[in-house]
C-alpha cells in the first residue's frame, strides 16, 4: 500500500459508521423541529427603510455635519470659530442631566462636545436621542468630536471649557500633538449660569468671556 507525500497513514477512524451514526441524528433532529410558517401581514423589516430614516433624522445629521474624523481635523477652525464655550458630555450621562444640559447650552451659546456615537452606531445614537429628548427640538451646537477630547484632555465628564482664544486648526494628525488653546475649565454636574460665574469670578484666562456670556443672556 502506497500513501501520497505528507500522509500520515491509514484511516483507523470508522468513518462509514461516524457518517451513519451522524445521519441518524439529523433524522431525530429534523423530526423534533417545528417549521414557523411566514404570518400574513407582517411586513419584512426594511433594513434599508431604517438606515435612511437614522440617517435622516436632523439630530443626527446635525452630529455627522460637524463629526470630525480620526486625522481629519483641518475643518475644526470653522467648525468652531464661534464656539466660545465647550460642554464636554457623555449620552451615558442621565437623560434628565443631558436635556437641562443641552437647554442650558442653546440658551447660552455653548457647544455640547460627545466623544463617539453610542455603541459606534447611528442607529443606537439615534434612538438613544429620542429616549433623552423624545420629538423636542434640542438646538444644533452640539457635535461628536474625538479629537477635542483629546486636545483638552478629557478623561471625565461633564467638563466646562471656556475659551480665551479661537480654537484653531489642529497641526498634528488628531490633534494628538496640539496643545489646548487659552482656557478656563470646570468639572461637575452643575447648572451651566453658575458654572459660568465660578470661572468669571475667578479672573482667569477666559474669565471675560465667561462674563460676556453671562451679560449676553441677560
Amino acid at each position: 500500500m502506497q500513501f501520497a507525500p505528507g500522509a500520515t497513514g491509514a484511516i483507523s477512524a470508522p468513518l462509514v459508521d461516524i457518517v451513519r451514526d451522524a445521519e441518524r441524528r439529523g433524522d431525530a433532529l429534523a423530526e423534533q423541529l417545528t417549521i414557523q410558517q411566514p404570518q400574513e401581514g407582517v411586513e419584512i423589516t426594511d433594513l434599508e427603510g431604517i438606515r435612511t430614516r437614522a440617517l435622516s433624522d436632523p439630530r443626527v445629521k446635525r452630529l455627522l455635519g460637524v463629526a470630525a474624523e480620526e486625522g481629519a481635523d483641518t475643518e475644526n477652525g470653522e467648525k468652531y470659530a464661534a464656539t466660545q464655550a465647550i460642554l464636554f458630555a457623555s449620552f451615558s450621562m442621565p437623560p434628565e442631566s443631558l436635556r437641562q444640559m443641552m437647554q442650558e447650552a442653546t440658551a447660552h451659546g455653548a457647544t455640547i462636545v460627545f466623544r463617539g456615537f453610542v455603541n459606534n452606531s447611528v442607529y443606537d445614537t439615534r434612538e438613544k436621542l429620542e429616549e433623552v429628548f423624545g420629538l423636542d427640538e434640542v438646538g444644533e451646537a452640539f457635535a461628536i468630536d474625538p479629537t477635542l477630547f483629546r486636545r483638552f484632555d478629557i478623561q471625565a465628564v461633564p467638563v466646562l471649557v471656556v475659551l480665551g482664544e479661537e480654537l484653531g486648526v489642529c497641526d498634528t494628525p488628531a490633534c494628538e500633538g496640539d496643545l489646548p488653546p487659552i482656557h478656563d475649565r470646570l468639572a461637575g454636574n452643575i447648572p451651566l449660569d453658575t458654572a459660568l460665574k465660578l470661572i468669571a469670578a475667578g479672573n482667569g484666562d477666559a474669565s471675560h468671556v465667561a462674563r460676556a456670556m453671562i451679560e449676553a443672556k441677560q
